[in-house]
Order: C-alpha cells, then structure tokens, then sequence
C-alpha cells in the first residue's frame, strides 16, 4: 500500500494547549474518520488534538484507487 508506513509528527502548541498531527508524506492526502466524512486534514496535518487523544483515520489521495490506509493517531500527554 502506498500509504503503509506513514510517521506522525506532533507538535505542541502552547498557547492553545493543543497538538497538531504532521503526517510524512511527500503529496497532500486526505484524510477522514468515523466522526468526520469530510477531509479533516490541513495540508497533511489534523489540527487541534487535546493531549492523550486516541483517534483513528483514514488516509487516502484522491488520485488513488487504492483502498484508504487506516491510521492510529495517538497524541501524547
């Protein structure tokens, strides 16, 4: 799968205490989860994870056949 061994960034924000989710990848993916139908990615990040947040999505190019690759997000504390 092309989208198998995708690493996550998080970065903290400390003047909203909340993390966003850098996915590495090299073009802009989508991404959704069971809350959100809608792409929930800003530029390959999910924006504002309160800390210890476990969330799975699904990431996915909107150029691929390809089914969507399910990945754990898991923000730190």
């Amino acid at each position: 799968e092309k989208y198998a061994n995708i690493t996550v960034d998080y970065l903290y924000n400390h003047q909203t205490k909340l993390f966003t989710a850098k996915l590495n990848v090299n073009e802009s993916v989508e991404c959704t989860n069971n809350n959100h139908t809608h792409n929930i990615c800003t530029n390959n990040e999910v924006l504002h994870l309160p800390e210890c947040k476990e969330m799975s999505i699904s990431v996915s190019h909107n150029s691929c056949t390809d089914r969507p690759t399910e990945l754990k997000l898991d923000v730190p504390p």
